[in-house]
């Protein structure tokens, strides 16, 4: 059986993109957000955050600070993997950012 164009994608995505991916999906829904919103928040439409989350394109390091910031969260700490920093993510105040883009702290 031939692989699909997402399958292969997935496998050219390294362990540590896997692990930020999956750290945004808990973070996102730990904060409570759509990828409308997400997107939104970094410039993007809900499709490229799809994309992005599928592993179909690779978030920069831009992308990566920024969801960061959303979150509250340094975005080494989320590449590191899921752990205790999702206790950390606060909905109310990621949708303040989301209201406010200045940064309002740096990222813990």
């Amino acid at each position: 059986m031939d692989k699909t164009a997402k399958q292969l994608a997935l496998e050219a995505v390294t362990e540590l993109e896997l692990r930020f991916i999956e750290a945004v999906e808990h973070g996102r829904l730990r904060a409570e957000l759509t990828y409308e919103q997400l997107g939104s928040y970094i410039g993007m439409s809900k499709s490229q955050i799809s994309k992005r989350q599928d592993g179909l394109i690779k978030y920069t390091i831009r992308e990566m600070y920024y969801i960061g910031q959303l979150f509250g969260i340094d975005p080494l700490v989320m590449a590191a993997g899921l752990g205790s920093w999702l206790n950390d993510i606060d909905p109310a105040q990621a949708l303040h950012r989301l209201e406010d883009p200045a940064p309002t702290r740096a990222p813990k």
